[in-house]
């Protein structure tokens, strides 16, 4: 008898096809939990960018509506700031006041909800008009966070 030399291997031997697999699984896992940590950073960068674009409609509303009003009235209770009135130009009026926790803006139009505040503060300066805005963020994760916006726009006749 005798012994052949050359011995040919057709397959995968069982420890091989387990220890491929298991490599397999690790670089899955691996790469999943990148995908997710990804889609989760991407959602929210696009609410933080949802939210300053929110913020920057905003101010610019502020300011074009004082830049057309002739003078404006800080109305206060108790000490406290509680609106802003603007007489436009055009004779029109424009209120702004915090309304149930939302910062809101009237006008002939109707009433409009501007964004969630937990504070708002009117100052009256010697060029133009200052509003502050005390919101609350609230993260994806559940966290809140408090941060000031503040605005600034001249007035046309700077009048309390």
């Amino acid at each position: 008898m005798m012994l052949d030399k050359c011995k040919t291997r057709n397959a995968f031997t069982l420890i091989e096809m387990v220890v491929v697999m298991a490599l397999l699984g690790v670089v899955m896992l691996i790469s999943t939990t990148m995908i997710i940590g990804l889609m989760y950073f991407s959602s929210t960068e696009i609410g933080l960018a949802n939210r300053n674009m929110e913020v920057v409609a905003l101010a610019n509303l502020f300011r074009s509506d004082v830049r057309v009003a002739s003078f404006a009235v800080i109305t206060t209770n108790a000490n406290k700031t509680t609106g802003l009135k603007l007489a436009l130009l055009s004779g029109g009026q424009i209120t702004y006041e915090v309304e149930n926790g939302a910062f809101m803006r009237k006008s002939l139009q109707g009433k409009q909800r501007l964004m969630g505040v937990q504070d708002v503060s009117f100052q009256l300066l010697n060029d133009g008009l200052m509003v502050e805005l005390n919101c609350l963020d609230k993260a994806d994760s559940g966290r809140t966070r408090e941060r000031t916006l503040s605005f600034r726009a001249s007035l046309n006749g700077a009048r309390k």
